[in-house]
């Protein structure tokens, strides 16, 4: 099985071998802007979410691949505070509560992590 030319292979299943790990990476989306992103091992499962803060749109961390509080049970954005549930990205506390990190579709094939970028809204 092969990923179709829209997916982006941006890291590999050792990369997420023990729980609380994470992985950066950028990205271009359709229109070749370029993003950041981020994948996570939360409780077994790998997650993926842009690297974009919904209370004001900065990276959560500090281009440090710090994504975790010190006991790897929330995802805590750096600059102001927010915190996240990693398998959902909603805010559970601080500005934004209620407001979610955007999810990145994931797909694994092989040892293979990859993510489709968000499409590009449309324009009127």
């Amino acid at each position: 099985m092969t990923f179709s030319p829209s997916w982006i292979a941006v890291a590999k299943t050792a990369d997420f071998e023990s729980e609380g790990a994470t992985k950066s990476f950028v990205f271009r989306d359709e229109n070749g802007f370029l993003f950041e992103g981020f994948a996570i091992r939360y409780r077994g499962q790998i997650h993926a979410y842009l690297n974009r803060c919904p209370h004001i749109p900065l990276s959560l961390d500090y281009g440090d691949g710090e994504f975790f509080d010190e006991q790897k049970q929330w995802l805590i954005c750096r600059n102001h505070g927010a915190v996240f549930d990693p398998s959902t990205g909603q805010c559970v506390a601080g500005p934004c509560c209620g407001a979610s990190l955007q999810r990145l579709a994931l797909q694994i094939i092989g040892d293979i992590v990859a993510i489709e970028p968000p499409r590009a809204p449309e324009l009127e």
